[in-house]
Order: structure tokens, then C-alpha cells, then sequence
């Protein structure tokens, strides 16, 4: 019965695969010693200003409805940013973002175009909304073929999406190659662009792409706190974006989108600049780590502008999976995503990045 009542385009849609949590493991195999190294969270945990603030929220405050708008939070992140508040639309979490600027602008039957290896959440969505995805496949080096990506736009493309650095290869699009594409596309063409790892692009060559929005008004500017803030688990994110886009999206909003904790963290985590350098330089010095490791080992991988670091095994990626998680190690294969031979791997703490390269050397036999 359900077939004849549900939506066809949700029916026929891909289920989503999200990194397995350590309670799951815990739970199937029965090791209590893991380390979690698949969903690129940071490793030195949550903003400590963010989790003082959290917790004295959740004392005095937990009981009322959060402010709908996060008048505060948001006037304090157009601060931060450089913009106005009516600029900002404000979510839970990045998914959340991506989802209701689908839900808004996506029609059944609209075209949107994308990279065959990117973050499964613009195919999810537009796949819900009966949308036609376009997947371009990647270039050698692992990166957006904005050429080809340009080529495959056509008057029935509605949403490019692109993510920059992108996941799960960590790769950047260069200056001058990003601005040439921006120009170029259509004025009719809404351009997601997912920063979801800014952050950690320590790369002259990644383009600053606020100020550009005066001069783009199809630009929509997607960024997280669950990263480099370390705010997964309270879920915030938020886009930036010509005030006529903010305006439209806000109609398609839930009523109390964002949580009363995660807003008081967000404020809290925007003054922590002693975290956010001390996150960063762990990873910079994790990935170097990473890259010695893996070229002693005889893999390829791909340069990253993130906090994770795409590998290409040559082998079944399902298989490495199932025996690092033996090994107490959880890690990201990407068969769900188009590349069964490809595992990510997030930059962890030291004793982590260790861990893990000793149990893919023993898991690979090298």
C-alpha cells in the first residue's frame, strides 16, 4: 500500500549513509576501546567557552522556546562576517541549510548540477524534491571540472552546487578558474556553494567568496560550526546570501529551527579564537603526519584543504572498512558515493592518527 501513497521520487531515492556512530560498534562487536575517525569531527571536542555558555543555558533556560529568528546569534555572526542580519539564514546544522534551500527553490523536473564525488546531501535533496541531478565526474586530481560542470548547464538548470574544499576528496578550485566559472554561468543559475571546511583552507590560491556577493546575487554561501567549532552534536549552520534569497527562504524556515544551546554556543564559540588556532594547528600537523605515513606506505591520496584525507586503496574499500573496525577504528568508505576503492579518514589527535595508520598498515598488510 505505502508505494501507491508515497512520493515516487522519495521511493526510488538512495538511502543515506552516515558515518557509524561508536556506540554501534561498541554494540556489534563488543570493543570498548574505539576511536571515531570517520565523520570529520574535531578532535579537541567542543569551543570550552562555547560548552560554559551551553551548560548555563541549559540550567536557567532549557525550558523555553529558543528565539525563533536568533536575533542575537545572528546579529552577532553578521558582525563576525562582514554582512547585515538580513543577509543570514540560520538553521540546524548544514544539512538543514541545504534542505530547506532545496525545499524552496527546487521544482520537479528542475535540473541541478553537481560533481559525481561530493557530499551526498545535494543529491538527497534533490532527489526528494523530484529535481534532475547532473553528476559531472571528477577530474584527475580529484577536483570539481568546472568545464564540464559549465558545458551541462542549459536554460532548464535551476542550482549548481559546489563544494569548496570539497568532501570527501579535500581539494580546493582555484582563484582564478572558481571567478572565471562564476562569471560565466547564467544569471538564472543559483550557486550553492558548501564551505563547510573554510576554515582549514590554509591555501592562497581558496577565494574569500563573501565579497562577492554583492557583485553575484545568485551566490548562496553555505558554513557550519559543527567543524572547526566542534558543534556537531548541537547543530548549527548557516548561509549567506543576497537579502532577496534570505527573504524567500525564511518563508520555507521551521518555526524554531535552532535550538536555545546552540545559539548561546555559537556566540560564545565566535570570541574563541584560542580554540579555533590551536584545531587548526593540530590539524595542519595531523596532516603532514598523514601524508608521510601514507607515501611510506605506498598509497595514493589526494593533497587536502580539510580536516580529513581522501585515499585511494586500489581495493575494496567495504572490505579495509569491516577489518579497521576489528581493529577499533572507525573510518568512511566511499562505495555509497561512486568510489568503492576510496577511503576518508578524519585528522584526529595524535595517538589517533597513529592508531589509525597502524591499523590500515596491518589491515593492508604493509
Amino acid at each position: 500500500m505505502i508505494e501507491t501513497v508515497a512520493r515516487q521520487c522519495v521511493l526510488v531515492r538512495k538511502d543515506y549513509i552516515p558515518g557509524k556512530p561508536i556506540e554501534e560498534v561498541q554494540q556489534e562487536l563488543g570493543i570498548t576501546d574505539i576511536v571515531k575517525m570517520a565523520s570529520n569531527e574535531n578532535p579537541l571536542g567542543t569551543s570550552p567557552k562555547a560548552i560554559e555558555a551551553m551548560v548555563e543555558e541549559l540550567r536557567t533556560s532549557a525550558f523555553r522556546y529558543p528565539v525563533s529568528l536568533c536575533t542575537a546569534m545572528g546579529e552577532k555572526l553578521a558582525n563576525h562576517l562582514g554582512v547585515c542580519p538580513s543577509q543570514l539564514y540560520i538553521d540546524n546544522g548544514g544539512d538543514a541549510v541545504i534542505t530547506m534551500f532545496g525545499l524552496t527553490f527546487i521544482d520537479p523536473g528542475d535540473e541541478v548540477v553537481t560533481a559525481a564525488l561530493t557530499f551526498p546531501a545535494y543529491e538527497n535533496i534533490t532527489t526528494k524534491m523530484g529535481g534532475k541531478l547532473i553528476k559531472i565526474p571528477m577530474t584527475g586530481d580529484g577536483s570539481y571540472d568546472l568545464d564540464g560542470i559549465q558545458a551541462a548547464v542549459s536554460p532548464r538548470t535551476k542550482v549548481v552546487f559546489i563544494c569548496n574544499p570539497n568532501n570527501p576528496t579535500g581539494r580546493i578550485l582555484p582563484k582564478d578558474r572558481l571567478m572565471t566559472f562564476l562569471e560565466k554561468l547564467p544569471a538564472h543559475v543559483l550557486i550553492f556553494m558548501d564551505e563547510a571546511y573554510y576554515e582549514f583552507a590554509d591555501d592562497p590560491e581558496y577565494l574569500q567568496t563573501i565579497p562577492l556577493l554583492e557583485r553575484f546575487p545568485n551566490l548562496v554561501i553555505m558554513r557550519t560550526f559543527s567543524k572547526v567549532m566542534g558543534m556537531a552534536g548541537v547543530r548549527c549552520g548557516y548561509c549567506v546570501a543576497n537579502e532577496e534569497v534570505i527573504r524567500v527562504m525564511m518563508k520555507a524556515r521551521e518555526p524554531f529551527p535552532v535550538n536555545r544551546m546552540a545559539q548561546v554556543g555559537v556566540m560564545a564559540a565566535l570570541d574563541d579564537q584560542e580554540f579555533i588556532a590551536k584545531t587548526l594547528q593540530n590539524n595542519a600537523e595531523g596532516r603532514e603526519m598523514f601524508y608521510g605515513a601514507l607515501s611510506e606506505m605506498g598509497l595514493d591520496y589526494y593533497p587536502t584543504q580539510t580536516n580529513f584525507i581522501c585515499i585511494d586503496l586500489k581495493q575494496d574499500a567495504e572490505a579495509v572498512f569491516q577489518a579497521m573496525l576489528r581493529e577499533g577504528v572507525i573510518i568512511r568508505p566511499l562505495t555509497s558515493q561512486g568510489a568503492p576503492q576510496s577511503i576518508r579518514i578524519t585528522i584526529g589527535l595524535p595517538e589517533e592518527n597513529r592508531r589509525a595508520v597502524q591499523a590500515l598498515k596491518k589491515v593492508l598488510g604493509r
